[in-house]
């Protein structure tokens, strides 16, 4: 039993990497799963379709070739925002690292 828990807990920690991928379904992921942080993110937005925010392939069309897009997205993550889509809807600030914001802010934009 301890061994098992040992090993869920090692397992665990594998989800908390430092990379973004596409993973099956849409979803973002680190190298060993789904973030937290996207598990955040999905309640709003997906890949491809609207939700209650854009999809991530229209954030990422939209700030591709923005030299400032990085931040853009940051600062939206950490602080929240509205009114940029006319959607009506208002994203909250994210309880994320600034980090963490930075690495996903870049996985937007990398999205095709």
């Amino acid at each position: 039993m301890v061994r098992g828990i040992v090993l869920f807990a090692a397992l665990a920690g594998g989800l908390c990497g430092s990379s973004f991928a596409a993973a099956p379904g849409g979803g973002i992921a680190t190298a060993g799963g789904i973030s937290a942080s996207e598990q955040t993110c999905r309640a709003c937005h997906t890949l491809d379709t609207t939700k209650v925010g854009p999809p991530f392939r229209a954030i990422a069309e939209r700030y591709r070739g923005d030299s400032d897009a990085v931040a853009k997205l940051k600062k939206s993550m950490l602080e929240g925002s509205s009114g940029k889509w006319n959607t009506g809807a208002q994203m909250p600030a994210n309880a994320i690292s600034d980090a963490d914001a930075e690495r996903f802010a870049r996985w937007i934009l990398g999205v095709k």
